[in-house]
């Protein structure tokens, strides 16, 4: 139980740095969320409002939608990569030669023959 939980520690820190941004075309707002889809910065220009309240409401949604789409798919990558290196350091090195091999013996030894 505790090195799944260690396991999951880690992939959570890896995954917990991801940000992603988007702003509106006319820079009128950005808005910036985590991995998990949690909002963790707006920002608003003067002229945010100029166009209404309701446009600005849709912006923002549109805004946000891009952001965590952009920060799902940065998560995705993260923990993929987790994943290949959690393989890579549970891989066992492979052997030069057999464990069975003697470096001595420098002569084949032939085990079986076919007697038909």
């Amino acid at each position: 139980m505790d090195q799944r939980r260690a396991r999951a520690e880690k992939i959570d820190e890896a995954i917990g740095v991801v940000r992603a941004q988007a702003r509106a075309a006319d820079r009128s707002m950005a808005i910036e969320v985590d991995a998990y889809g949690q909002i963790t910065q707006i920002r608003l220009a003067p002229h945010a409002a100029a166009e209404g309240t309701q446009q600005l409401e849709r912006t923002i949604i549109e805004q946000y939608r891009a952001a965590r789409a952009d920060a799902e798919a940065q998560a995705h990558k993260v923990y993929e990569q987790f994943l290949r290196n959690e393989k890579k350091e549970a891989a066992p090195a492979a052997p030069s030669q057999p464990e069975w091999a003697d470096p001595d013996d420098v002569q084949p030894v032939r085990l079986w023959t076919d007697t038909r």
